[in-house]
């Protein structure tokens, strides 16, 4: 088994004491390939102070990538070679806009450096409305100028937290696959962070691939998750949507330490929940969950 993480905000804890790989957000028993987010507020911050955050944090993942030996993930090859010989592996992901523009330098230099996964906002920016955006503008031209030179460099666009009109805005302006890397089922959890059965189907109809996340705010109406909440929805996602769509994106180091009860910090999030999963489906559903989803979908679009 292969597992594939698509979103990870634990480069904003990096510390000298502290990396980047520690005992709960990797697998002790597999291979693994964990998306490296860089988490980008808006609120309150200039674009240039955005952009600098972001370079920093790009800085601090190569330094930490070449240090912890994880292969870097560009290519269709670059995949291939992980999963083949089951080498620890990162991407590096963007959370939110960062201040870029489409015309921007900064965006090639992105690319240049390892950048394929981008999320347009977190919270409601210069180029799209969050999904907490009670007032839902979607995209601002730049938004949607964004969207286009993203599919021109080979980007792939991120469509959680996106409101929901910036959502089917996004769809109307780029014909490429699109993914969810940490979104759950707004059926399931009445959130607006959470996608709809519509928003999903289109996603799974592009080939696009939907990440689990284990906030609990995500997992139940109530603020509170148990695991039976994590397998609420995942039958969700196999009844609904089949068995190639569902993927994880834990958003480990971005929950503030909250987790479903039973899942803590003490040990590998990864391996409890493969654990929990083997309990109730098939192993070969569980490589699909896992990483083989991911894999399949990053092997056709890197």
């Amino acid at each position: 088994m292969y597992i594939v993480d698509m979103h990870c905000d634990s480069i904003g804890t990096v510390t000298a004491e502290r990396g980047l790989i520690n005992k709960y957000n990797f697998s002790r028993e597999y291979a693994q390939l964990q998306f490296v987010a860089s988490f980008i507020p808006a609120e309150g911050q200039s674009p240039d102070v955005r952009r600098k955050r972001l370079m920093r944090h790009l800085d601090v993942y190569i330094a930490e990538r070449e240090r912890l030996k994880l292969v870097p993930i560009l290519t269709c090859h670059d995949l291939n070679f992980a999963v083949e010989f089951e080498k620890r592996a990162s991407l590096f992901s963007l959370e939110g806009g960062g201040g870029l523009f489409a015309d921007s330098e900064e965006l090639n230099t992105l690319y240049r450096a390892g950048l394929r996964v981008l999320g347009l906002a977190w919270d409601t920016n210069e180029l799209a409305a969050s999904a907490w955006d009670k007032n839902d503008t979607g995209l601002t031209a730049e938004g949607i100028a964004m969207v286009k030179r993203c599919s021109e460099l080979g980007i792939i666009l991120d469509v959680s937290h996106l409101s929901d009109r910036s959502f089917y805005e996004l769809l109307e302006t780029t014909a490429y696959p699109v993914i969810a890397t940490h979104s759950n089922f707004r059926e399931v959890t009445d959130s607006p962070r959470n996608l709809t059965y519509d928003m999903a189907k289109k996603i799974a109809a592009r080939g696009g691939v939907i990440g689990l996340n284990l906030y609990p705010g995500f997992l139940s109406d109530t603020g509170r998750a148990t695991t039976d909440d994590i397998i609420r929805h995942v039958d969700y996602a196999l009844e609904n949507l089949g068995e190639d769509v569902l993927a994880f994106g834990f958003d480990i180091d971005g929950t503030d330490g909250a987790y479903p009860e039973g899942i803590t910090e003490s040990e590998s999030i990864h391996d409890r929940v493969i654990d929990l999963l083997l309990s109730r489906y098939s192993e070969s559903v569980v490589e699909k969950i896992a990483g083989k989803n991911a894999i399949e979908f990053f092997k056709c679009n890197l």
